[in-house]
């Protein structure tokens, strides 16, 4: 293999990596935001602080531009499916239904991907791909349901429309993957925090005492600068590269990490279930990788590795 191909795949593989490993943590860190903001609120300002970064960010690359030449309509797709409605519907699904029946129905993301990839980039999935796909998800789901499981049909609609959103604006931008990140991201991000943040503010009510506390500002600005700024721009910049249905199956990963994150810093145990729904997991993922090797190759794009 030349040694450029090969340094591009390592780049993607550590990307990629890096967004699931981001993503892993911030489940945690949810957890603990949540004691001191509320959630609309909370998800307002993590997208209007990821925002204001990332538009410093472009701007030391000189990497601001007109507005004039900004693909709007991608921006606004990404504010209002992605940052807005795919987050106001998980945290709204996460106060009537136990967290891993959460877990489990927004797992149902990659099977919207491969339909949707298929639909909007005619990316093509085979047999074996949806066989390792529903492998990693029955992982998914013994690791995340408990021997009881409660919760409201109209919330689990509601975390199943947060994967379809998701999924419908990471297909979107993969269809658009010639606009750089830095382009897109932080107007989509500055759009959703002042819509969502406002909307959370006026019904919400924060405590602004508890919501400025250390333990609050440190946990959102983790939220905000890693699993919002950094983790984004790693899922733009892999979708530029690779097929969009495999950036999907991130979303069968991050639950695993999810799960040892919780396991070293949160107080949590690590049981025979866990194991076995992570080794289903990467039993799965295999499968579907393991399709052919093409598959999984990165895709030449304009940008620059």
């Amino acid at each position: 293999m030349p040694a450029p191909i090969a340094s591009a795949r390592s780049a993607v593989f550590l990307s990629y990596a890096g967004m699931c490993a981001i993503w892993g943590t911030t489940w945690l860190v949810i957890k603990v935001n949540l004691h001191y903001i509320p959630p609309i609120t909370g998800v307002g300002f993590r997208f209007l602080i990821a925002g204001l970064a990332l538009y410093a960010v472009a701007a030391m690359r000189g990497e601001l531009r007109r507005l004039s030449e900004v693909p709007w309509k991608l921006v606004l797709v990404l504010a209002v499916m992605l940052f807005g409605l795919n987050y106001v519907l998980t945290y709204t699904a996460e106060t009537r239904l136990d967290s891993g029946l959460v877990a489990v129905l927004f797992g149902t993301l990659p099977f919207f991907m491969f339909g949707m990839g298929q639909a909007l980039v005619n990316e093509r999935t085979t047999p074996r791909i949806w066989v390792g796909a529903l492998v990693a998800f029955a992982g998914v789901a013994l690791i995340s349901l408990a021997s009881q499981v409660q919760g409201s049909p109209l919330y689990a609609l509601a975390a199943i429309g947060a994967a379809a959103s998701s999924a419908f604006a990471n297909v979107y931008a993969k269809r658009h993957s010639r606009h750089a990140p830095l382009l897109t991201l932080p107007p989509a991000m500055l759009i959703a925090g002042i819509a969502v943040g406002t909307t959370g503010i006026a019904f919400e009510h924060p405590n602004w005492h508890v919501a400025f506390s250390a333990p609050s500002i440190v946990s959102l600005l983790y939220l905000a600068l890693l699993g919002s700024g950094i983790a984004f721009f790693l899922n733009m910049w892999v979708l530029q590269r690779i097929a969009a249905w495999i950036v999907g199956l991130s979303s069968l990963i991050v639950p695993v990490i999810a799960v040892a994150v919780g396991v070293a810093f949160g107080g949590e145990h690590f049981t025979l279930r866990e194991l076995g729904g992570s080794l289903l997991v990467i039993v799965g993922i295999f499968i579907a990788l393991s399709q052919h090797r093409s598959a999984a190759a990165v895709i030449p794009t304009e940008c620059e590795v």
